[in-house]
């Protein structure tokens, strides 16, 4: 048996994966599938290691907010490689159970010590974990016993940690900073969220986006039936279960399901797949996904289609194109044609006109920030606002590629209306030829899956 403990130190894998995605904004779960992808890395540690680069993005306000409260050093002031140490570490004490509280403390120290190696920064990061748990009063306190709400953080499924004194801001003063601190998402974000939804379903949001999100998978049916692999699944011993056209896989790494160099399934969110649907796609279309990459809505278009039909699947980046071009010849597709081009600002990339578009377009993504964990903390409340520009840029585009009596679909993984029913209202005010056929807009839950927006347009035959 390998000795995982020799090999792998996932603590000091952790915090350095975790300073990479700040210095250079590389996408967490890229960092996580390269590492776990090593030849002596254990399934335990590759659980502990997604465990605690996606806890502590997620929970990063609230550890942060942990900090300030415990710290006599002013927070901007505390070195990096000290601050990763203490998130790591007080991520362990507060929202694991599994972890002994001694060993988070000392693997938290240790790094402290091999990173820095200053007395005083080790003298500080001990200083600061042992005091948060010396204040903690109950890891397990229950939403009803919740007294004061000061001393209470949030941690899953109505599970509270209490401490003996306030960290959090006091809700009744300033909610959306309170909101921001507990459920640890940007106050900006809080504050639109609040005004169009509410308090509670605020709240509601911020839950799902911190839970691992489910994985879902979508059955390649020209290979085989979703109840056959339900079976295969259960032959291989991973549980499942099915939500309408999606399999759900509980606590499986992707790379340990079967049939997935074999074309079997796609990995995609329920709420992705009913885009392709909506798109009410017919026996030989021609059909324009205009920002294709990775593909998953490209091969479902495929799978509906039955083989007949033309695809084109343009994107922006060669390099994720390439991602369609394998997950096309995984999935058997052979009716896809590859296109690299820009499709904004007016640039027509085609001369023929097309039966069917689909504009998924680029997004700020906050309806998907439970799997793009990262997301919360790099988007900026001006970049919405950059984006519908590009957005209504790409829809203009896409139209006047469109047939006489052709059907358009906008889609976005966005719950913010600069990017969803203000671009259709835009537009349709300004193109008479065009008219709104259905729309529908979803917030994330969990088993209905991520947030998002689609609107059906057709073009009126001349």
């Amino acid at each position: 048996m390998k000795n995982s403990s020799r090999k792998t130190d996932v603590r000091s894998e952790c915090i350095h994966i975790l300073r990479e995605i700040d210095e250079k904004e590389v996408f967490a779960h890229e960092l996580i599938s390269g590492k776990c992808s090593q030849a002596d890395w254990l399934p335990r540690d590759k659980n502990l290691l997604t465990e605690l680069v996606n806890g502590i993005i997620r929970h990063r306000l609230s550890l942060d907010t942990l900090i300030s409260s415990f710290s006599k050093i002013p927070f901007k002031k505390i070195e990096p490689w000290v601050l990763y140490a203490l998130r790591m570490g007080l991520y362990q004490i507060v929202y694991l159970d599994r972890i002994p509280v001694s060993a988070a403390i000392n693997t938290s120290v240790e790094l402290v010590k091999k990173l820095v190696r200053r007395p005083d920064a080790i003298k500080f990061a001990n200083a600061i974990l042992r005091s948060a748990e010396r204040n903690i009063q109950n890891k397990g306190l229950q939403e009803q016993e919740t007294a004061d709400p000061r001393t209470a953080l949030y941690k899953r499924e109505n599970m509270w940690c209490a401490f003996r004194y306030p960290i959090l801001p006091d809700p009744g003063k300033n909610p959306s900073t309170y909101i921001a601190a507990n459920y640890s998402h940007p106050e900006w974000l809080i504050k639109r969220w609040i005004s169009r939804h509410g308090r509670e379903k605020t709240v509601e949001i911020c839950k799902t986006n911190n839970l691992p999100p489910n994985v879902f998978l979508r059955v390649n049916r020209r290979e085989i039936s979703p109840q056959e692999f339900i079976e295969l699944l259960k032959k291989n011993g991973i549980s499942s279960y099915n939500i309408n056209d999606a399999i759900v896989v509980s606590d499986s790494a992707i790379s340990e399901i079967p049939g997935f160099a074999d074309g079997l399934f796609f990995v995609q969110d329920i709420s992705a797949m009913k885009v392709a649907q909506f798109l009410k796609v017919e026996k030989s279309d021609t059909v324009l996904d205009m920002c294709a990459a990775p593909g998953g809505k490209a091969t479902h278009i495929a799978e509906l289609l039955g083989n007949t039909g033309r695809i084109c699947a343009l994107d922006i980046s060669l390099k994720r194109l390439q991602l369609v071009q394998e997950n096309c010849h995984r999935l058997g597709v052979q009716n896809i044609f590859i296109v690299c081009g820009d499709a904004s600002e007016g640039r027509v990339p085609f001369h023929i006109k097309f039966d069917r578009i689909l504009i998924d377009a680029p997004c700020s993504n906050t309806g998907v920030l439970s799997r793009r964990a990262e997301a919360r903390w790099r988007l900026k409340e001006e970049d919405i606002h950059k984006l519908s520009g590009l957005q209504y840029s790409i829809l203009k585009t896409g139209a006047t590629m469109l047939k006489p009596g052709g059907c358009l679909v906008y889609s976005t993984c966005s719950i913010e209306p600069e990017e969803n029913q203000d671009i259709i209202k835009k537009f349709l005010s300004n193109e008479s030829q065009f008219y709104l056929d259905a729309e529908e807009y979803y917030l994330p839950t969990m088993n209905a899956g991520d947030g998002g927006y689609m609107a059906r347009l057709f073009k009126q035959k001349v």
